[in-house]
């Protein structure tokens, strides 16, 4: 080969190595457009576990708790759990459903799992929701479970790989034991993504995002079938639906920079939009992880509305966990009030937000505020008190719910590039259930933390 051909080629590899280079750096400091793609969002296709990998050390000191920290995935594989969402049975504070991610199948393929306590958490089972496959949806991912007035429980996720996404909805009458029915909730060819269910006036509430808008359907039977496709929100992404007391539909979500809010009083019919806040990108973090404005929200028994997200606006603090509250139906909007009261550049993100019998509204988040590379995170709650509501929308002292820090690179599988989208809460008879990731065993598991509360209290 002549001598500047030989040249021109090296200096082609060289390029093309610092672009790459720059191209991984970006995208783990620069922060994080909220009109995120839908490959983006969707669960990262597992690489081969790296033979040589081995476990980074944890920053931040441990801490002795009043509860336990429970681990909530019954494997004994070192394979990853996460993305958790929980429900509590209305009737039985101490029967819990968890779903999650789960690649304990091995091969690098993911699937979702249900897991079920009825002792509050001490204990649990794990059964298989996606009962009725297809062939061609290898991968499963994205799970969210809800109660019914009855006792039954929905399970909804995202089958995918390597085609499209479609949404499935499972359904269990004999509390997540077992599941007995599931249909496909969308189109084979929908690109569906990010399902979220709610329950209300006898109807399952279904809805996920398109690569175009937030979609909705609603069933009257279980399940069984489903109504027509509706459009909630062109543009919107993640959303977070609840039913409140009057029994209307409320879907929170992000459409480019706002934090919007689509009500529907007609079953899920039609919608009416507002806005309740603008929403900044998050600010660049240390840790390489995926994370994104995500919104999570809860009502009340006077029929108050309650959000909170993560938000990059007050830059040089890191990014803090922000939440709001309606009082008319959405019509309106408190400011944003701060929930995490650390003075640092701590992050905070992926909060979860749950409302008490007692009106107390309590959100839990993943806080790096105990690690100042700022990398390590522990999980912190602060909760509302019912009895100050006059004073305004204020929450009490930050708790720390983990009494072990963990690593988020802390995992074989994934290797830090993900320890999912969200993490979660549900509220019980006097007590709340904080769930996330956790690798304290040097992979990704799922966590619980029963945290005893009374009303007025902050812990």
């Amino acid at each position: 080969m002549p001598k500047n051909k030989l040249f021109t080629l090296v200096s082609l590899i060289a390029l093309l190595a610092m672009i790459a280079t720059a191209a991984l750096v970006a995208s783990r400091v620069t922060p994080q457009a909220l009109n995120t793609a839908d490959p983006d969002m969707l669960v990262p296709a597992a690489s081969k576990v790296n033979p040589n990998w081995k476990a980074q050390p944890v920053v931040g000191a441990p801490a002795t708790r009043p509860w336990a920290n429970l681990r909530v995935n019954t494997d004994s594989s070192s394979e990853s759990q996460n993305e958790p969402f929980v429900a509590v049975n209305p009737s039985n504070a101490s029967h819990l459903i968890v779903g999650a991610n789960n690649w304990a199948g091995g091969n690098g393929q993911f699937d979702v799992t249900a897991y079920v306590s009825f002792d509050g958490g001490r204990n649990w089972t794990a059964s298989q929701p996606y009962v009725n496959r297809n062939a061609s949806r290898l991968n499963a991912a994205d799970p969210t479970v809800v109660f019914a007035a009855d006792g039954s429980i929905y399970f909804a996720f995202v089958a995918f790989g390597p085609a499209d996404g479609a949404v499935a909805v499972s359904r269990s009458v004999d509390g997540g034991r077992t599941w007995t029915s599931q249909t496909w909730a969308t189109s084979f060819t929908s690109a569906a993504d990010k399902p979220t269910l709610a329950q209300g006036n006898g109807n399952l509430y279904l809805f996920w995002q398109s690569s175009s808008a937030l979609l909705g359907r609603v069933s009257a039977n279980n399940g069984a079938t489903w109504g027509s496709t509706v459009t909630v929100a062109a543009g919107g992404r993640n959303a977070s639906p609840v039913v409140d007391a009057k029994g209307a539909v409320n879907v929170f979500y992000t459409a480019g920079n706002n934090l919007q809010m689509s009500r529907s009083t007609d079953t899920g019919a039609t919608y009416r939009t507002t806005t309740v806040s603008t929403v900044t990108p998050l600010q660049a973090r240390a840790a390489q992880f995926r994370a994104t404005v995500y919104a999570t929200a809860g009502a009340g028994a006077d029929g108050a509305l309650y959000v909170a997200w993560a938000d990059g606006r007050n830059t040089g603090h890191g990014n803090d966990i922000l939440a709001a509250v309606s009082r008319d139906g959405g019509s309106t909007w408190s400011a944003p009030s701060v929930v995490n009261h650390d003075s640092g550049a701590a992050d905070q993100l992926m909060p979860a937000l749950t409302v008490g019998a007692d009106g107390a509204v309590t959100v839990a988040w993943l806080d790096t505020r105990n690690d100042p590379a700022r990398v390590n995170y522990d999980v912190y709650m602060a909760r509302t008190d019912p009895k100050a509501a006059s004073l305004g929308f204020n929450f009490g002292d930050n708790v720390r719910v983990t009494n072990v820090a963990s690593n988020p690179n802390n995992d074989p599988r994934l290797q830090g590039s993900m320890i999912g989208d969200y993490f979660a809460i549900a509220a019980g008879a006097g007590v709340v259930y904080p769930v996330w990731t956790d690798t304290r065993n040097n992979n990704e598991d799922i966590f619980l933390a029963p945290v005893p509360v009374t009303s007025g209290s902050n812990n």
